[in-house]
């Protein structure tokens, strides 16, 4: 007999289910061949270490879920299946004595696997409980104490727990400690309000009212971030009207002294305010970052104390997801207090025409007519203008997707052809 030969047999050999002729020539070729007496030493070893695990109970309720899962796959194979009396008997083929013995081999070690994988399972979900049961005994003890929140979620990242159903409880065990870090006291003075204001006015001189607005955000401490003036009407004596987007940014505190100013210096059409409390949202993430650095810290003792390659890598895949959470949210916090410790305010300015404008040119209908024209048209080459800049924003969403629509109609028509064609 050759090795495959008696690889083969090997199972049926260690469950004595060989004839005596062949239980003899397998223990001859293992005598003399040290690859299948080492496959067979380990065969012996899986063994021995499936028997010597102990029996888990499994999870409350598992065991009628299972028998009714049972019930209701035989329920409906037994109606996919039903018998015909006209059918003739299908001859029976009897397998051969060495096929039924290789399937119920894979059978018996398909199963000893299964019942395998079902016992870590259900050990991993009683760890689970018991140390989230001890993380919340731990927790209590030291608020009691009147100790500051303690770093617990930094053991999710012990190299103990970082397996395939160990990352799953870290994640768990992680969300627990921040929720706990959300519950702590804010300090009134340190609250996070963001202001912004959103204004349309009128002015008689636009660059006056401009420059004005300049200087008054400058001496107020702010800036004036983004600026577009345009003209928007030209009549026959050179003058012009003007009107502009303009967005600033002022301290907090100088809020509601800017808008007081724009309101004395114009004359307000359309005036929204709005102040948003995010105080909560970021000490929560502030305190995530918190809980991260705690973390991270672990991570890397733990990474000194690495023995193997293998280990190395698992922590230093972790190290680099922590590094990674920690600065998107201290980007997002840094967002906050810029926007929190400096106020926006949009103001959108509109030139008019001043009282004492010289009228006498628009006394008659077809003056007036001629500028209502010539304001239409403006009107229009605007609307244009703002659609254009809008469609050339969008050309890169806009153009694959009128690809993608042209390819899917031409195909969806060759498709109807020849579906007519048949």
């Amino acid at each position: 007999m050759n090795c495959n030969e008696v690889r083969e047999l090997l199972s049926l050999y260690i469950d004595d289910e060989l004839d005596e002729n062949e239980k003899l020539l397998v223990e001859e070729h293992i005598k003399m061949c040290e690859e299948c007496q080492k496959e067979l030493d380990e065969y012996k070893k899986i063994i021995q270490a499936l028997q010597e695990i102990p029996d888990e109970e499994p999870p409350l309720g598992y065991c009628k879920r299972l028998h009714e899962k049972l019930l209701a796959a035989e329920a409906e194979r037994a109606e996919v299946h039903v018998p015909n009396i006209k059918e003739t008997p299908s001859e029976t083929t009897e397998i051969p004595r060495r096929s039924k013995n290789k399937m119920s081999r894979w059978v018996k070690y398909g199963s000893l696997a299964a019942a395998f994988v079902l016992v870590l399972l259900v050990y991993g979900m009683n760890n689970l409980g018991m140390k989230n049961s001890k993380a919340e005994m731990s927790y209590d003890t030291a608020q009691s104490n009147g100790a500051e929140a303690p770093a617990a979620p930094a053991e999710s990242a012990d190299y103990g727990i970082m397996d395939v159903r160990g990352t799953s409880e870290a994640e768990e065990y992680k969300a627990k400690g921040e929720n706990q870090y959300s519950l702590m006291s804010v300090p009134e003075n340190e609250m996070k309000i963001i202001k912004t204001g959103s204004l349309r006015v009128e002015t008689k001189d636009y660059e006056k009212f401009i420059s004005d607005i300049t200087i008054e955000v400058q001496n107020l401490g702010g800036y004036l971030e983004n600026s577009n003036s345009e003209v928007y009407q030209v009549f026959e004596n050179d003058d012009r009207l003007m009107y502009g987007n303009h967005k600033i940014r002022v301290p907090q505190e100088s809020f509601y002294e800017f808008i007081n100013y724009i309101e004395s210096s114009s004359l307000v059409k359309i005036k929204n305010i709005s102040e948003t409390d995010v105080t909560k949202e970021y000490y929560e993430k502030d305190n995530k970052v918190k809980n991260l650095e705690v973390q991270e810290e672990h991570l890397r003792s733990l990474f000194d104390k690495a023995q193997t390659v293998e280990e190395m890598l698992l922590i230093e895949n972790e190290l680099r997801r922590v590094r990674t959470e920690i600065d998107s949210l201290n980007i997002s916090l840094k967002d906050i207090d810029d926007r929190a410790g400096m106020s926006t305010i949009n103001l959108a300015v509109d030139e008019v025409l001043a009282a004492d404008f010289d009228l006498a040119s628009k006394d008659n209908m077809w003056d007036k007519s001629k500028e209502g024209f010539i304001k239409t048209v403006n009107s229009i080459i605007r609307t244009f203008e703002n659609l254009l800049i809008y469609i050339v924003s969008v050309s890169p969403i806009l153009i694959p997707a009128i690809i993608i629509l042209v390819v899917v109609l031409i195909r969806a028509k060759k498709y109807m052809k020849n579906r007519h064609k048949l």
